[in-house]
């Protein structure tokens, strides 16, 4: 398994909505307001921009060709904002998020960025296990943010 930019072939982009899509769908933790919305923003023509602002603003992790991991991120006034990191149902507990993350980690220094951060919602133990687990820290929680709902923001310093 390898982690890689994900380039503008259409092909890679619909199966990366695809997972995207099924895991929103899957989430418990976002109200129908925010996926609703995030869908919306992680569309085909949306995320060909993207990769045309920042090439490496979309990571995925391939396993014999398919992509079984996806990291959004952005470069944000020289740091990098973590968006998203999903592994898709069958490859969970497999190593494919700390690749991603890995990539990602390489990608801001590339960027000469001084740290990755990101959110994440408050009852979302997993994730904020996965996080902290590879060197991430609580910033602060902030109540009824973005989509009327509490997360957390975290952080990560790699340089």
């Amino acid at each position: 398994m390898n982690a890689e930019y994900l380039g503008e072939r259409e092909e890679d982009l619909k199966q990366v909505i695809t997972i995207f899509e099924n895991e929103l769908i899957r989430i418990p933790y976002y109200n129908q307001q925010a996926k609703d919305h995030e869908k919306e923003h992680y569309r085909l023509e949306n995320l060909n921009a993207k990769i045309r602002h920042d090439p490496k603003s979309i990571i995925v992790a391939k396993d014999q060709g398919n992509i079984v991991g996806i990291c959004f991120n952005r470069f944000d006034d020289f740091t990098i904002w973590l968006e998203w990191i999903i592994t898709d149902n069958r490859n969970k507990r497999t190593g494919v998020g700390k690749k991603l993350l890995e990539k990602l980690f390489e990608s801001a220094l590339e960027r000469d960025c001084h740290k990755v951060w990101c959110d994440c919602r408050t009852d979302n133990v997993i994730s904020k296990s996965f996080l902290i687990k590879n060197g991430f820290t609580e910033l602060c929680e902030i109540k009824k943010h973005w989509y009327q709902q509490d997360f957390i923001l975290l952080e990560k310093f790699i340089k």
